[in-house]
């Protein structure tokens, strides 16, 4: 815990982050399946319970715990959020362009996300986990394959010795 953070702003933190983190993964990794049930039935009925938040229902008092950072990051991601909740709920668009559109909406939301969680760890005094060699899909990170080379030698090796 970062010692300039009292509890009561660390738990609001950590509801934040845990809130924007679960938000940001309905809408990019169940993007394929509430895209099909749009498009299959045309209904939205299903849209509210992609884009539940808890960042909807808190108060000023509550805000009031974060940083100036943390709240434009805050503001940034939620204003996505509600972008795009509002493009699904009001779009007349053919399904492919649906789709074409929130792959660029998820694109834009997830640089929103990346920054937000950098500032929600700055708050909490966290070190940042890297997000690199990540694969959402398998929940592993990804290893380079050990039988493949690229480079030179001069990229992995000074003098014999291998570089740190």
């Amino acid at each position: 815990m970062n010692a300039r953070v009292n509890e009561t702003a660390q738990r609001i933190l950590v509801i934040l982050r845990l809130d924007s983190k679960r938000v940001f993964e309905r809408i990019k990794y169940r993007e394929q399946e509430y895209l099909s049930i749009f498009s299959m039935k045309r209904t939205r009925a299903h849209f509210p319970e992609i884009f539940k938040n808890k960042y909807d229902s808190m108060t000023v008092e509550e805000l009031k715990e974060c940083s100036s950072d943390v709240l434009v990051g805050l503001d940034n991601f939620y204003h996505k959020v509600d972008e795009i909740r509002w493009y699904l709920n009001v779009t007349e668009d053919m399904p492919n362009r649906v789709t074409d559109k929130m792959r660029h909406h998820i694109k834009e939301l997830e640089n929103y996300y990346q920054n937000l969680d950098l500032y929600l760890n700055a708050e909490l005094g966290l070190e940042p986990i890297s997000h690199k060699g990540f694969d959402a899909d398998s929940e592993k990170i990804s290893e380079p394959d050990p039988f493949s080379f690229s480079g030179s030698a001069s990229d992995h090796f000074i003098d014999g010795n291998e570089d740190s």
